[in-house]
């Protein structure tokens, strides 16, 4: 749970030591003009990534009243901070850090939405629940409308 609530508090401030790491790690290791190029354009990717990754899965209210993440969520943002501090080291396996950031970053967008819209659908329920309304289950037929005629278009 310590783990849970850690990376609850680290996440938004990720957003803006993360990009300050790239810099400085392009300052002590990085030598070249190209890797500048890549830090100037990185720095601000990376901003926006870990803030909307803080955002989706802050954006429960799970999530906001216990403080903490769930255990996916900090795997996550764990294998998404380990990408960038790699790359912010200039070594030789930049590349799979930056890939290991990218899949990352990607998986933490599927899960934060899969999440949000677990949480959400369960609050609507009980919403409508609250209200006398139980949710419409729906059903649906198969659509038979018998024959089609296609009429091909002239040209004129």
């Amino acid at each position: 749970m310590a783990l849970r609530r850690v990376f609850f508090a680290w996440q938004f401030a990720a957003a803006a030591v993360l990009p300050l790491w790239l810099l400085l790690g392009y300052a002590v290791f990085g030598s070249s003009v190209g890797g500048f190029l890549s830090v100037v354009l990185l720095a601000p990717i990376v901003l926006v990534v870990e803030l909307a990754l803080a955002a989706l899965f802050t954006a429960r209210a799970q999530v906001r009243r216990a403080r903490a993440l769930d255990l996916p969520a900090v795997g996550v943002l764990a294998a998404f901070q380990v990408g960038v501090v790699g790359v912010g080291l200039f070594g030789p396996a930049t590349a799979w850090f930056g890939l290991l950031a990218a899949v990352a970053a990607i998986g933490g967008f599927w899960l934060g939405g899969t999440l949000l819209a677990r949480d959400v659908r369960a609050r609507v329920r009980e919403t409508m629940t609250a209200f006398g309304r139980p949710p419409v289950q729906v059903r649906r037929t198969p659509i038979d409308a018998g024959e089609y005629v296609v009429v091909k278009p002239t040209t004129r």
